[in-house]
């Protein structure tokens, strides 16, 4: 029975890795870059694991859970840098200038803002979400991705939420997040008990469409996606204590939907 599993596991690796495989090929990345990138995140997950079990991490259990040599363990963990994600951060400041009253016009749309020293609401924002960085950088990459417009009254909000254009490391970082939790929510729904209520999982699917009506089923699943991803942020954005604190409530659960559609290119 636990061989049979195993092999079950080893098929369902191979068929998540068939895209990866895909993505290697196209951008010419070979088996030495996949395999060292592959020890990477076979010791971060780990790590993260261990660091969640509430047990010491040290160089030799890790080795002995990814199966990664203990050198590369010390070369990767120890001596690993991470850079700060700033752009993800960026997505957060929009996300609360968008949702939360305080930064929103009577009519409910986000209102300009005041960005200049450290008592602007910019930095206000910024504080909110963490003491590490400082308002200046976040606004140099908020005007580096096209987000926000300086006015003679304050910064205007330019993204109704933020799209990395033109960015392939962010946009395949947004990518690998996306899998992830849908890879955890299948993996959630597979595994969940018979009264559970699981995570909704669809696709449609059509083969036979004309090429001729491709770009108006486009801009209408844009205009769909669109409105229901509005709706979507504007009721769970009630729930989150960064947009809307709540005395005595307790944070931390992190709650994803995620919609795509995939057509022809014209």
């Amino acid at each position: 029975m636990a061989k049979d599993y195993h092999s079950t596991l080893i098929n369902c690796l191979q068929l998540i890795l068939k895209p990866v495989a895909r993505f290697c090929v196209k951008h010419s990345l070979g088996l030495k870059d996949i395999v060292e990138m592959t020890k990477v995140v076979l010791i971060e997950a780990a790590a993260e694991e261990m660091e969640r079990s509430g047990e010491k991490i040290n160089m030799s259990r890790l080795a002995s859970i990814t199966g990664v040599h203990r050198k590369d363990c010390v070369r990767i963990h120890r001596e690993g840098n991470v850079a700060t994600d700033t752009n993800r951060f960026a997505s957060r400041v929009i996300g609360i200038w968008r949702d939360s009253k305080r930064y929103q016009t009577s009519s409910g749309r986000p209102k300009i803002i005041t960005y200049k020293g450290e008592d602007s609401e910019l930095a206000e924002i910024v504080r909110s979400l963490s003491t590490d960085l400082r308002s200046g950088a976040v606004l140099f990459d908020l005007e580096r991705l096209g987000a926000v417009e300086r006015t003679a009254t304050g910064l205007k909000l330019q993204a109704g939420a933020y799209v990395p254009k033109g960015n392939p490391t962010e946009g395949f970082r947004l990518l690998a997040e996306d899998t992830s939790d849908l890879m955890q929510a299948i993996s959630e729904n597979i595994y969940c008990a018979d009264d559970e209520l699981p995570n909704y999982h669809a696709k449609s699917e059509y083969d036979n469409v004309s090429p001729d009506d491709v770009p108006k089923i486009r801009k209408w699943l844009f205009k769909q996606c669109s409105d229901f991803q509005t709706k979507v942020e504007k009721h769970i954005s009630k729930y989150d204590l960064d947009i809307n604190p709540k005395r005595g409530k307790k944070g931390g659960a992190r709650i994803a939907v995620g919609l795509f559609s995939k057509t022809p290119p014209s």
